[in-house]
């Protein structure tokens, strides 16, 4: 037991109280050491200088010590499962350090559904690194959100998790591009005891979301050989709205952003929305043709009778346009998308001899899955029909949107078809009588993700619904007779399949790489021996996007996909670089780490990047360490931002430069008054971008303040410059009004620095007008454009009780706050915080363990900041709904309106803390049989928005209170 004394207690005590009385929460898993698999799991107070040298995440150089100059999280594969996590990323999501959100699985337009990444300190997915075994992995071949690669955290298989190790601040210096946000390590097992079947399956309390796991691994050994294997297949179900009344309809909107109209029929859908429907556009406004009698009744409960109604709180007037067949079109919606995965591992080695040692591993990951498409429709041209208002003819158009019924349900849907294969070998050994250690290492990870998606012919399904063109009007409007059975009644299977087809699509990426790394001791010096480590890498790596030849030129006759997600590009590039770190002891309890690395990538106007990065440990007591690093760090351009392919897409925009030149009437843009209509967006990649380029600063404590006890505390702050990111078309057309009208907004207000000079040059070339001023197209392809600053603190504890009558405890609390977020979209703008309005800007995570004999349990709590509302910086609504213009400081300057004059107030709210608790329990039949059981989200929580109008996001986490049971059995 180690000593203590008054003088340490007091300090013990200061220093608990200078921390915690700011923090006022905190979370932290309860975890081993940082070190490796065979070391057994150190307690708060065990002595470091007990343990055997191991490398930690942050350096190549071995090291008696634990803690190192930077806070390294880790997690286990035992404490994932006993928190209640299925997968890898479940458990990674709660990371206190992964405080920034990702692309929704349910999002419209999603790209990259069935992978999932992580964001550290809220600086995107791109900027952090993922090893597997201490080697990159191959990126994930589709764009996020179009635009960038990221490494996938779907695709490792938990059932052979050794451990996962989490540096959250730069590491270039170390480990080279991306890790500007951190490092994840994710280390798998190299040595198994016995063969496990291992067989869990949960499902959701309030229906949909299953989850069937089963995994076998095991390993076999001889004199001079061993090896480690793992079989699992996991099978997650999909969650469907209609599995979640609340979130089925349109209907389920809150009623806090119901419109006057709304409010004042007591109906939350009023506007068209999808489904049959018939016009005349001869009426002002136009008029809704009324369905035969019983033709929203024939598609299986998809569609309803609605009326168009609108409503004038000016004049208290009503108006019925008609009435449609809606669709409920939620109700076929994943809210949470689901896969089946299968996966192999293979980890094999071979003892030449004592000093020598060969090794290889083979992963290989394969899933299926699908997911929302939403093309099903068919809208008509304007035409005139001769047959309408008694064969006086009228103009015409309508839209009909195909249900599941006709099209078929699993036709409707994107399925996804993802492989990739992790190859790796290599030789390690010791050398200088045993000094130094050196790993040579070869390896190539490839990753392919297949598509297929609905498509319908435009021209066809034309030909189809109208019959042939009968001439054309003097007014230019072409003249049809359309069978409108076609449009009212389900149509055949066979009559589908003449407009309708599966459309294709393969993404590949690839890395290839090499790596010889050496360290040791290079002698003693003054204070202790001089550590050193040098690694040597090369690598090429690539990718390729192959669309459907059928979709890349999109017209009226051609065929047609959902959301343009047709993005093209491809290309190659080498990388080499070249590393040194020192290990230095300055005094009996100071010690320096300094590393520095250079890296040269192909197709980067800078050329090469070169990183450092110091640190210092400083030890004036036996039980306290104070620690501080600064590191240098970069991100080569992503791959799909140098080469991806010229693509376009059609869209409507709001023309502010117009409106400016209309005087920003009534100090708002709206759409309607001044559309840009079907404007070509255009995109492609950029070849000569700089790196990007950051720093990381941290420093903070670890104590030991008594048995059983310790706690560490970190500020950190990180600055990213030259971030690479698109141009936006809705950005460049605000700059292009503020260009012109020297800063000043539609909304009244000025923007804190002025556009300069060369930045409006840039975004008049971006935007293309034609003679009459209209613009035509927008050139959107990314640029180093961003600045980014971000600090916060991290503090963890731990607490263990062992030996008392009822059992052993272990109380864990991990808790990050982010105090600052400040950004800027262009170097001439002013950087601005905007913590708080970020989501989250706090995280915690919380545990207690407890273990008696053959019994163990696990509480886990999780919480996140709800971050700011849906209406935030907007304002609160009249009594009848209508919500005044911020631009107008909440007043409603309308004279025709009965509110005129009055004023709501401006709503800056955040919603409540997300918080989640996890359980898990488990028995010891005998040495060869587990049971266990998990609850995740205990108290069955969900989360939402009063204010969030697109209902089906305003709810953070729909699943609910899932329920698993478990049987680990160990045949020897």
């Amino acid at each position: 037991m180690r000593r203590s004394n008054l003088r340490h207690d007091a300090l013990a005590a200061a220093l608990m109280l200078a921390i915690l009385a700011p923090c006022a929460q905190a979370q932290q898993e309860d975890q081993p050491a940082a070190g490796e698999a065979d070391m057994e799991e150190a307690k708060p107070g065990d002595k470091a200088k007990t343990l055997d040298s191991v490398t930690v995440l942050g350096s190549r150089i071995k090291r008696a010590e634990v803690e190192g100059p930077a806070p390294v999280t880790v997690i286990t594969g035992e404490q994932m499962k006993k928190e209640g996590f299925a997968t890898v990323y479940d458990a990674l999501q709660t990371l206190t350090e992964a405080i920034g959100n990702v692309q929704n699985d349910y999002d419209w337009g999603q790209t990259s559904v069935n992978a999932y990444p992580l964001n550290l300190r809220n600086l995107g997915p791109g900027r952090s690194l993922l090893l597997i075994n201490g080697h990159r992995v191959a990126d994930y071949p589709m764009p996020y959100q179009g635009k960038s690669n990221f490494a996938n955290y779907n695709n490792i298989p938990s059932g052979i998790v050794e451990r996962i190790e989490i540096l959250a601040g730069s590491a270039s210096a170390i480990y080279g591009s991306d890790a500007m946000a951190g490092v994840v390590n994710v280390v798998l097992k190299k040595d198994v005891d016995a063969e496990t079947l291992r067989l869990r399956y949960g499902k959701a309390e309030r229906g949909g979301r299953k989850d069937l796991d089963l995994v076998f691994s095991g390993g076999m050994s001889g004199d001079k050989w061993n090896l480690v294997y793992n079989l699992q297949h996991f099978d997650r179900g999909v969650l469907m709205a209609r599995d979640r009344p609340f979130m089925d309809s349109e209907e389920d909107k809150p009623f806090a952003v119901w419109g006057p109209g709304e409010r004042h029929f007591n109906l939350p859908m009023l506007t068209p929305y999808p489904g049959l429907r018939l016009r005349n556009l001869d009426a002002s406004p136009s008029q809704y043709i009324t369905p035969p009698a019983g033709a929203c009744d024939q598609y299986d409960g998809l569609y309803f009778d609605a009326r168009i109604l609108s409503y004038n709180r000016n004049t208290n007037t009503e108006t019925n346009r008609g009435s449609y067949c809606a669709q409920n079109v939620f109700q076929n919606w994943a809210l949470r998308t689901g896969s089946e995965d299968t996966s192999g591992y293979l980890y094999g080695t071979w003892n030449f001899s004592e000093n020598l040692q060969a090794w290889s591993t083979l992963g290989v990951w394969k899933s299926t899955g699908q997911f929302n498409s939403f093309l099903d429709a068919f809208a008509s041209p304007v035409f005139w029909d001769p047959r309408a208002n008694n064969g006086a003819g009228g103009t015409r158009d309508f839209l009909k949107f195909h249900s599941p019924q006709e099209i078929g349900a699993s036709n409707i849907l994107t399925e996804s078809d993802e492989l990739a294969v992790d190859l790796s070998a290599g030789l390690r050994g010791t050398m200088a009588e045993g000094r130094f250690d050196w790993e040579a290492m070869l390896g190539r990870a490839e990753y392919e993700v297949k598509e297929s998606f609905p498509v319908l012919d435009q021209g066809a399904m034309r030909d189809f619904y109208m019959g042939p063109q009968l001439g054309t009007t003097g007014g230019g409007l072409p003249i049809y007779t359309p069978d409108y059975n076609k449009l009212w009644n389900p149509v055949s299977r066979n009559d589908i399949a003449a407009f309708s087809d599966r459309g294709r699509k393969k993404a590949e990426s690839w890395l290839t790489q090499g790596s010889f790394v050496l360290s040791g001791n290079l002698f003693e010096g003054w204070a202790g021996p001089i550590g050193f480590a040098g690694v040597v890498e090369a690598a090429k790596q690539g990718y390729r996007l192959t669309p459907d030849p059928k979709i890349l030129n999109q017209d009226e006759d051609g065929w047609y996909t959902p959301f343009g997600n047709i993005e093209q590009g491809g290309g190659e590039r080498n990388h080499y670089a070249v590393g040194v770190e020192f290990r230095v002891p300055l005094a009996e309890k100071l010690l320096l780490t300094t590393a520095g690395r250079y890296d040269k990538y192909d197709a980067v106007a800078d050329g090469a990047a070169s990183t450092y990065q110091l640190g210092l440990e400083w030890r004036p007591f036996s039980n306290l360490l104070l620690r501080g690093s600064y590191g240098t760090s970069f991100r080569a351009p992503d791959m799909h931002f140098v080469y991806a392919a010229p693509s376009s897409g059609m869209a409507d925009f709001t023309d502010y430069n117009h409106c400016f030149t209309a005087g920003w009437p009534n100090r708002e843009c709206r759409r309607e008054d001044f559309l840009a209509d079907n404007v070509t967006v255009a995109r492609s990649g950029t070849p000569d971008l700089k790196y990007e380029t950051g720093k990381s600063f941290t420093y903070g404590f670890v104590w030991d303040a008594f048995t059983g006890f310790s706690i560490s505390v970190d500020y950190w702050r990180i600055t990213i410059d030259n971030l690479i990111d698109d141009i936006g078309a809705e950005q460049l057309l605000l700059d292009d009004a503020y260009c012109v009208n020297n800063g000043w907004t539609p909304d009244g207000t000025v923007r804190p620095v002025a556009p300069s000079q060369a930045w409006c040059d840039e975004v008049h070339g971006r935007i293309v007008r034609d003679a009459a001023g209209d613009i035509e197209r927008i050139n959107t392809n990314p640029i180093n454009r961003a600045d980014t600053r971000v600090s916060g603190v991290d503090l963890n504890a731990r607490y263990r009780i062992d030996n008392t009558r009822i059992g052993d405890f272990g109380f864990a609390l991990n808790y990050t706050n982010m105090l600052k977020y400040e950004s800027r979209a262009f170097p001439t703008d002013r950087l601005e915080d905007s913590r708080k309005t970020q989501n989250p800007r706090t995280k915690i995570t919380a545990s207690v363990n407890w273990s008696r004999g053959d019994w163990n349990a696990t509480l886990m709590m999780y919480q996140k900041s709800g971050g700011r509302n849906n209406r935030w910086g907007g304002c609160l609504p009249f009594d009848d709904g209508y919500v005044p213009s911020a631009g107008t400081g909440c007043e409603d300057v309308d004279p025709a309106s009965p509110t005129f004059g009055q004023s709501t107030d401006q709503v800056f709210q955040r919603r409540a803390p997300r918080r989640y608790f996890n359980g898990s329990v488990g028995y010891k039949v005998n040495d060869a049989l587990n049971l266990n059981f998990y609850v995740s989200n205990l108290f069955d929580k969900i989360y939402g928005d009063q204010w969030c109008g697109d209902f089906a996001y305003c709810i953070d986490d729909p699943v609910g209170r899932t329920l698993a049971a478990e049987v680990v059995y160990k045949f020897n």
